[in-house]
């Protein structure tokens, strides 16, 4: 490695509450590094680095420190992957010309696995043209489904998020004194651990009655059983539901195209709120209401969670650290410290292990009925949601 050499930031796949504090942990670092002179940022992901277009932030610190509470992903992303079956790499080459041209020896990808996987793929490409690189991958996913790490950035302002949006949902479920059957999507295309997160709304007040996972099939049968139990017994049930739930053929809900009717399946992930809406019309005469708790899942960083800001830029800030040090290919990671109170210890993991597998949330955690969370999950998600708003409690007695 050169003395000294530019350093580029790439935000990959979908928002957080957090990866912007990730982005200022990142640049904020660089600049105290003499070992890297300009730092550039990539528009819209690894498109903008295939296309040269590129910002130089090495000296925009005006508003640099707003970051951490700024929502979304500053510099953007995309959905693009290079053609590995490509004879001409032809992206691969316009990428190496670009950061020749820049003198970038620094890349820092802040993603989920997809990233984690792509990042491996480019690094092993500027290996075999023998360009002398360091490449890092800071983690972010609100799925929290990259291996290798206790929990991603992103995923415990998420799961935040959702605990106390299904609390306030449960407690306007009791407004009424009628029947009524609540049901909530939430993301996770192949794991609950966001839905899983739900459950923590009881530690508020009410919660769910039930909790489906992607790790689980969806039985259709079941679940209009599983809510007509509850319901008989309640005269109301609030159900939580995975976007990714499949059924026993592997299909998702949402590829149901009599409910979502746009041919292109992709187009409809995140969509089972109609499904599930008809299914239980087809079954039920009571009120239903679902709702899809959407985006705000995502880069609500008005709520995030404050050990996830914390951390994001700690990793962010650890990336840069490893990459001058000597280290590639690597991504910086946390596990937990066993005991009562929380405490994460940072780490570095290989690309190539971290690619091997997605992490899933475990099935100990899921109850025998298949239809809610043990009260285990509850010592994991905790910590990583922090200090949860309080509700009061009136002695209504009757007159």
């Amino acid at each position: 490695m050169e003395k000294v050499a530019n350093a580029l930031y790439i935000q990959s796949g979908g928002p957080t509450a957090v990866i912007n504090t990730s982005a200022y942990g990142v640049i904020d670092e660089c600049r105290r590094h003499p070992e890297i002179n300009r730092i550039y940022a990539s528009e819209h992901g690894v498109v903008g680095l295939i296309e040269r277009r590129l910002f130089d932030i090495t000296d925009e610190m005006a508003g640099e420190k707003l970051l951490p509470s700024t929502p979304s992903m500053i510099f953007g992303s995309c959905r693009y992957e290079i053609d590995e079956d490509d004879p001409l790499q032809t992206d691969y080459r316009k990428i190496l010309k670009n950061l020749k041209s820049l003198d970038i020896r620094y890349i820092f990808i802040n993603g989920g696995n997809g990233s984690v996987r792509a990042g491996l793929r480019l690094g092993r490409f500027l290996e075999s043209q023998a360009y002398d690189f360091r490449l890092m991958v800071v983690p972010k996913t609100v799925d929290n489904d990259i291996s290798c790490i206790d929990h991603a950035p992103g995923f415990p302002s998420a799961a935040r998020h959702v605990a106390v949006t299904v609390s306030e949902l449960a407690r306007d479920m009791m407004t009424y004194d009628t029947e009524l059957i609540m049901f909530t999507e939430v993301m996770g295309r192949n794991t609950g651990f966001l839905a899983a997160a739900s459950m923590a709304a009881k530690r508020i007040d009410l919660g769910p009655d039930l909790i489906y996972v992607p790790e689980v099939v969806f039985d259709q049968k079941k679940f209009i059983g599983d809510i007509r139990r509850v319901l008989e017994k309640k005269g109301k049930c609030f159900a939580v539901v995975a976007e990714g739930v499949k059924t026993a053929d592997g299909r998702f809900l949402f590829e149901d195209i009599s409910v979502n009717r746009g041919m292109d399946m992709q187009k409809n992930m995140g969509g089972i709120t109609p499904y599930l809406n008809q299914l239980l019309r087809d079954n039920f005469e009571c009120k239903i209401r679902g709702i899809d708790l959407g985006l705000m899942q995502r880069c609500g960083a008005h709520d995030a969670s404050d050990i996830d800001r914390e951390e994001a830029e700690e990793l962010g800030r650890r990336a840069v650290r490893a990459a001058v040090a000597g280290e590639s290919l690597k991504m910086v990671t946390l596990r937990r410290v066993p005991g009562p109170q929380y405490q994460a210890e940072y780490d570095l993991a290989a690309l190539e292990e971290v690619a091997k597998e997605d992490n899933c949330l475990p099935m100990s955690y899921v109850n025998e009925e298949k239809d809610y969370i043990r009260e285990g999950f509850y010592d994991y998600i905790m910590p990583l949601i922090g200090e949860l708003p309080r509700y009061t409690v009136l002695n209504k007695r009757y007159i």
